[in-house]
């Protein structure tokens, strides 16, 4: 895979931000919403697609991009884009024109799937079943990845366990476990979502009626030449993993292979930004649902004011860092203090009930600094977006906070210059927050002198 095609899915998060931001501005749509995660095998979407539900089934045409969210997302149909996904079971029976970027626990490829470009895949287990094919590379991060179908070029696999029985017609380039034991057993299977497929053994396992075109270089604690049965075109290429720390007098060996390092940062990429999307939404819709007018106070003070809001939330955050270790310190100190005048009894109490309270404070403070400020930005910036693409939609609840949280997640895991628009969103957002705290401090003791 080429150096241009590792940075494919940057490319098209930022084509996506400038579509959303200097589209056009009438009141014609630039894309399609629908909510009951329901498209109807005789609808064509001649659009880009954005669809959410807890069970999402696409049966119809999306001639566009499509991006589905929902616990379950099932492809019956076509799309002439590429598919954008995030569920915890996503299973494509249609064809996809362009390439798919899923993060999911569980994906499976039936044998009627069909992909024109690449796949990139993040989650616990990838399978391609025989029949299916993808035209060109591959991409996974994850716990399994079982190949059946076909592979049109290079198979990259970052992974405990990679079982191949299909077609690929380039590399196979893998880093893979060798561990053993009972899956079944394994201390964390009982925690495993519903629906998650058996755990196949750790290793690489490459069948007699497996065709690779190109060369298997795969990187494991251990040769594994004996689950290889068929030969590959190039041959094989076997090493095992750099330790972090050599013992004195043991030689350097081979480096894992770039190839691997592309596909566990994609599946990392896509487990983390998987993950901060679904918080930020089931987040968002509980204050959406608990707190609708405060929060659209706070929205629409980070609106009116960016730049005082962007001073109050620098300086909140240093109050709220230096605050509780000032504060942390003083607890020690007069809890140390009263507990050599008292023996302990007033010391003691002074501990629990002190960081107790400073405990709480300070995961407030945290919840508001890593998601609420984010919630307020996001919130704000779809609504300005759909107000200029999509009116309608604009007045909704739902729609602005979730295209504000997707672009927030994808600007936010823009490689080197991501991490400025999470600090523009804490700032903004947390200063919003205290601004709208400070106003109600102010107004509470003139309503009480009002009504008294």
């Amino acid at each position: 895979m080429s150096k241009h095609s590792s940075y494919l899915h940057w490319i098209l998060a930022l084509a996506l931000v400038v579509v959303f931001s200097f589209g056009a501005v009438s009141s014609a749509k630039a894309f399609e919403f629908i909510e009951d995660g329901d498209l109807p095998a005789a609808e064509v979407v001649d659009d880009d697609l954005f669809i959410v539900g807890e069970r999402v089934v696409i049966d119809g045409t999306v001639n566009g991009d499509l991006f589905a969210f929902g616990q379950s997302v099932v492809i019956n149909g076509t799309v002439n884009g590429s598919l954008f996904t995030g569920a915890q079971f996503v299973e494509i029976n249609g064809e996809i024109a362009g390439s798919v970027y899923n993060g999911s626990n569980t994906t499976m490829l039936r044998s009627s799937a069909k992909i024109g470009r690449n796949l990139y895949f993040g989650g616990f287990s990838l399978d391609v079943k025989n029949g299916a094919s993808i035209d060109r590379d591959v991409a996974v991060g994850g716990y399994q990845a079982v190949i059946a179908g076909d592979v049109g070029r290079d198979l990259h696999v970052g992974a405990g366990a990679l079982e191949i029985s299909g077609s690929v017609g380039g590399d196979v380039i893998a880093e893979v476990d060798a561990s053993e034991g009972d899956m079944e057993s394994m201390p964390f299977m009982p925690f495993m979502p519903p629906g998650t497929p058996s755990m196949i053994s750790p290793g690489i396992y490459i069948s007699e009626d497996a065709k690779i075109d190109g060369t298997v270089t795969y990187v494991s604690p251990i040769d594994q030449a004996d689950n290889i049965e068929s030969e590959p075109e190039g041959g094989v290429v076997f090493s095992t993993p750099v330790p972090d720390e050599p013992a004195p007098g043991e030689p350097l060996r081979t480096e894992t292979s770039p190839g691997v390092d592309l596909a566990m940062k994609i599946g990392r990429w896509f487990l983390k930004r998987l993950r901060e999307l679904i918080t930020l939404l089931v987040l968002g819709a509980l204050v959406l649902w608990q707190l609708p007018g405060l929060f659209n106070k706070v929205v629409a003070k980070a609106q009116a004011e960016p730049l005082p809001a962007t001073g109050w939330g620098f300086l909140s955050l240093l109050v709220g860092y230096i605050g509780a270790a000032i504060v942390g310190s003083l607890i020690l100190a007069f809890g140390i203090f009263f507990g050599v005048l008292t023996l302990g009894g007033l010391g003691r109490t002074i501990f629990g009930v002190g960081f107790s309270s400073l405990g709480l404070a300070f995961a407030v403070f945290l919840l508001l600094v890593n998601y609420g400020s984010k919630l307020v930005l996001a919130f704000w910036g779809g609504k300005w977006i759909l107000g200029k693409l999509a009116p309608n939609a604009a007045e909704s609840k739902v729609w602005p906070l979730v295209l504000g949280v997707v672009i927030y997640v994808l600007l936010r895991g823009i490689p080197f210059v991501g991490w400025i628009f999470g600090l523009a969103a804490t700032l903004v957002g947390l200063g919003a927050i205290w601004m709208v705290f400070r106003d109600w401090r102010e107004a509470a003791p003139v309503e009480a002198e009002a009504i008294a």
